[in-house]
């Protein structure tokens, strides 16, 4: 292998253990759960929960997908690939909250309208 080129990563390192634990004890505390209330919320083994967060194994892609609808995250968030925790908070703004609401609730040319008008506010507030 020539030195400028990267080693791909082995498939078992993917997923960063500690990113991965991290995210979902954030998780767990922020809604409350143990480690075996979210196992069976997410219908795992709580002895693969326990092995997860010793780090003694890693998740399949299944129990990343089954702990993320558990955990109301998305398995981009728990793997680190992504920080959702930006868009939580910031759908906790009540002015936010219910702009989203109103706009998931016209059509999609509706939508695409508002949209629009948005962008077009925008660059004549900036100029």
């Amino acid at each position: 292998m020539n030195q400028g080129q990267k080693k791909k990563p082995r498939r078992s390192q993917v997923v960063d253990a500690k990113v991965f634990v991290d995210r979902v004890k954030l998780l767990m505390e922020g809604k409350g759960l143990t480690s075996s209330e979210l196992a069976d919320r997410a219908d795992l083994a709580r002895s693969a929960m326990t092995l997860f967060f010793a780090g003694e194994r890693k998740p399949s892609a299944d129990a990343v997908v089954k702990l993320a609808q558990a955990l109301g995250a998305s398995t981009d968030f728990l793997l680190g690939v992504s920080d959702e925790s930006k868009s939580e908070e910031l759908l906790q703004h009540p002015k936010v909250a219910e702009l989203v609401r109103l706009f998931l609730s016209l059509s999609a040319k509706e939508q695409d309208r508002i949209l629009e008008m948005v962008r077009l506010f925008c660059k004549t507030s900036v100029d």
